[in-house]
């Protein structure tokens, strides 16, 4: 009997029936007990496959994946502390609903609890941040197991995908010997039949229950992360209210007239406020980055206020019940447009557009901190049909505050889920293989962001994207928060990492470049836009200044 056969054949069963249900891409890292594994992959001549060596950095790679085409992607590790690592990138594809299959090598069961080298107990490790838990028994030759295990693929995709998507966790014991005696040239091919995900609707009722509470109202339309429709500007003019676009959103790259994206600033005044109070909100995805606009929301203590969510989650404001309409954006947009609305009256989303006005002008007069100006001119250079991946903290708050309004079309992600600092990196990476050249990806990242996934640097510098490292030395955001003033705050929370970036990046062979100030930043971001590979921008802020000159913005407009 050929052990390490019947270890193949096990891992190849499994494989194809995921390879049946659309299953396209891996992301292995190496490993002894996973080898079985490793070898299905290659051998099966439908899958594509990256290796890397770190198992965070490769399951955030492997997330950046999923963000950009929606597909489920797999992970294969090897025992022990490898299959932990997995843990920040799975919570985070379960915050976002994203369809990563995990499937961990581990030890048989007379290998446990027993001391042997490289085990831990792996069974349930992540919890109830996975959708499913299936404990596999040890391969055997047996033709119903093999079928049971393609079935089960199929099944594991179907788990991860949509409306309740997420990450699924196999984890499967093997025993030695893991190489066969004899390696097939390769394993045969499967039909593939992709599952269907349901497109959720709006009874008749509660559609027409709907409709009736938005017809002649005052509302909005709150689009966060994740509600990536080009209907939903359309539902905007439909409806006659304005589409409140998180730059996450996507929605503010575009020519539509319906969407805002200056609110963060505009809504900072108690008169504009009292101004655009609201009768109605419908909220599309996430929650928005945007402090001020949640608060806005906070206050509309007398309207009322949908999440459309597919899966039927719930969400609650600190002072309004919210309602849960579960139905996908696309076939809600759907239904609305096609029941023949009657916008209100032009006053009401000319106000809105006007203190969009307002904002932009005052922005061209105004002095802007650095990380401001350049996220500005680095967006107007972008070719159209481009890919902006956002760290958190002060990246995706100046992007906030500053982006705007463009007529282009930019796709923006970020890990917004968790908002962790970790593998912010491996994720563009993962989003820049899956574009595979297709379009320009620009990522802006803070200088301790980058810090925590410097790994990343070996899977990022053979993919083509621009990264902006912004180094204001250490966690800037903290310079807007209470703990600036404790006399500990350099060594505890803003935490400066003296790094030289130039060497850093020589060491990993990626081109870098170093400014200061904007002329020099458009003349590096030129060059970086015919470079190939990694293109690194270290732009070096005066923190000092960004807070002064950002105070001074937010000063203007408390009215």
């Amino acid at each position: 009997m050929d052990q390490g056969r019947i270890n193949l054949d096990w891992c190849a069963s499994l494989l194809q029936g995921l390879v049946s249900a659309g299953l396209e891409q891996v992301v292995i890292s190496p490993g002894s007990r996973n080898t079985p594994l490793t070898l299905a992959t290659l051998l099966l001549p439908q899958l594509h496959h990256q290796v890397a060596v770190d198992e965070r950095s490769a399951a955030f790679f492997a997330l950046g994946m999923a963000v950009e085409t929606g597909d489920p992607v797999a992970l294969v590790c090897t025992s022990g502390t490898a299959v932990a690592n997995w843990l920040p990138a799975v919570v985070e594809a379960n915050s976002r609903q994203l369809p990563l299959i995990l499937l961990s090598a581990d030890r048989p069961w007379e290998l446990q609890q027993c001391q042997a080298n490289q085990t831990i107990d792996q069974v349930r490790l992540f919890g109830e941040q996975v959708r499913a838990f299936h404990q596999l028994s040890p391969p055997e030759a047996s033709e119903t197991a093999l079928r049971r295990l393609q079935a089960l693929g199929r099944e594991l995709v179907r788990e991860a995908s949509r409306p309740c998507g997420g990450p699924v966790h196999v984890n499967l014991p093997l025993r030695e010997p893991l190489v066969p005696e004899q390696i097939p040239p390769t394993l045969p091919t499967v039909p593939v039949a992709p599952c269907l995900p349901p497109r959720l609707s709006l009874q008749e009722g509660e559609l027409q229950t709907l409709i009736e509470s938005l017809d002649g109202r005052k509302g909005i339309i709150v689009c966060g992360l994740d509600a990536h429709s080009g209907a939903l500007p359309a539902l905007g003019a439909a409806l006659g209210v304005p589409v409140l676009a998180d730059p996450l959103s996507s929605l503010r790259f575009g020519s539509e007239a319906s969407v805002i994206g200056q609110y963060d600033l505009f809504l900072r005044s108690v008169s504009r406020r009292a101004q655009l109070a609201v009768e109605w909100v419908l909220h599309f995805g996430a929650t928005p980055v945007s402090a001020t606009l949640q608060n806005f929301l906070d206050e509309q203590t007398a309207a009322r206020h949908w999440w459309v969510d597919a899966s039927g989650r719930t969400m609650d404001r600190q002072s309004m019940t919210v309602e849960t309409l579960q139905a996908s954006t696309a076939s809600l947009c759907g239904q609305l447009l096609s029941a023949g609305l009657d916008p209100l009256a032009p006053a009401w989303l000319e106000a809105w557009q006007e203190a969009d006005r307002q904002v932009a002008l005052q922005l061209q007069k105004q002095p802007l901190p650095l990380e401001a100006s350049i996220l500005r001119h680095a967006l107007e250079a972008l070719p159209d049909r481009s890919l902006l991946f956002s760290g958190n903290s002060l990246a995706v708050r100046f992007l906030d505050a500053y982006s705007g309004k463009l007529d282009k079309s930019i796709t923006v992600h970020g890990n917004r889920g968790a908002s962790g600092i970790d593998g912010n990196l491996s994720t563009m990476a993962g989003i820049a293989r899956a574009c595979m050249g297709g379009a320009k990806v620009l990522g802006i990242l803070g200088d301790l962001a980058f810090f925590h996934d410097l790994n990343a640097l070996a899977l990022a510098r053979d993919q083509d994207m621009i990264l902006l490292l912004f180094n204001n030395q250490g966690g800037g955001i903290f310079d807007f928060l209470p703990q600036q003033a404790l006399p500990e705050y350099e060594a505890c929370w803003r935490t400066p990492v003296p790094l030289d970036h130039g060497h850093i990046a020589s060491a990993f062979g990626v081109d870098h470049f170093q400014v200061t100030d904007v002329q020099a930043f458009d003349e590096a971001f030129a060059a970086a836009l015919r470079g190939q590979g990694l293109q690194l921008i270290e732009i070096v802020i005066d923190s000092a200044q960004t807070r002064e000159l950002h105070e001074a913005v937010i000063a203007h407009w408390l009215n």
